[in-house]
């Protein structure tokens, strides 16, 4: 996570996004961010409507401690509307509300977060919410995953409605190729907004069509060592097909989790071994492994 910090604010970025992962302990991951964060540097962070054990008023304000911290999105349950004005009533730092139940209506008029992301939004919609939240003087962003095509045409709605003052998301900074023949890194988070015609970018032909005929290579099913302090290890198996396993484990239904337990995890890929062999077969029957401090795996 420092790493990022580091790359990204390097590149003019001013924002980075991230899930919190109950593999990881978000102190220590605040802690190492804030460490190399330029001033001015913030982050938002994806609680993905809950899934642990927390207190969630008390871990939000403990976070929002950390100058770094810009934003929370969607921290509780997607309908428990009431919650998410509760929220922002006691947290300083500003409430995201992203997955909206009632399609950012009843929810907005409520006043039930600071600002409200519209994911993936069609263009149509994207235009009658941002007069919506233009009327009421709400702050929103645009999140549209893609590529630097993506990316300049949410630039383009940005710039056109009157409250998208909110950063956008969109990881076309994440891409090793794209299919447009220049690529722009923003100044002091800013992008500029291009005046050609169309979206005002040109795409690359050739580029284009090597990457449509590239095959991807599918990715394997790996280990994820957890190892707490007080010793006890603990083994999941991570799916690529079932990501949002990373995020919110309680989907398995397996065993409490916390954004604050004392623990690190590390990645192990198929080694060949015969000791990663069994331990796959040994969660594959059992959901999850743990094993005592000082035990054999």
């Amino acid at each position: 996570m420092a790493e990022a910090v580091k790359q990204y604010s390097r590149r003019g970025y001013t924002w980075l996004k991230y899930h919190l992962s109950p593999f990881e302990n978000v102190f220590d991951q605040l802690e190492a961010m804030q460490k190399v964060a330029p001033p001015g540097f913030k982050v938002q962070f994806d609680v993905t409507m809950g899934g642990t054990d927390d207190h969630t008023p008390d871990l939000l304000i403990r976070m929002a401690r950390f100058p770094i911290c810009g934003a929370f999105e969607d921290p509780k349950l997607e309908k428990d509307i009431d919650a998410y004005k509760e929220l922002r009533n006691r947290v300083r730092v500003p409430i995201l509300y992203h997955h909206t139940p009632l399609g950012a209506t009843f929810e907005v008029v409520r006043r039930a977060a600071d600002g409200y992301m519209m994911g993936h939004a069609k263009i149509g919609t994207a235009i009658r919410k941002a007069g919506l939240f233009g009327e009421l003087d709400l702050p929103f962003m645009l999140q549209n995953v893609g590529g630097e095509i993506t990316r300049t045409m949410t630039a383009h709605m940005h710039a056109a409605f009157k409250t998208a003052t909110w950063h956008t998301h969109c990881d076309a900074e994440t891409w090793r190729d794209d299919v447009v023949t220049r690529r722009i890194d923003p100044i002091n988070g800013l992008i500029p907004v291009p005046e050609k015609p169309g979206l005002g970018v040109s795409i690359d032909r050739e580029q284009l069509e090597r990457l449509k005929k590239q095959k991807l290579p599918k990715q394997a099913k790996w280990i994820i060592k957890t190892t707490y302090k007080n010793g006890t290890r603990m083994y999941n198996i991570a799916n690529p097909d079932e990501s949002i396993f990373m995020v919110r484990p309680d989907r398995r239904k397996l065993l409490p989790f916390s954004y604050d337990a004392p623990l690190s995890s590390e990645w192990w890929d198929d080694d060949g071994s015969m000791k990663y062999r069994e331990m796959f077969a040994r969660i594959t029957k059992q959901g999850v492994v743990l094993v005592k401090p000082g035990a054999k795996d």
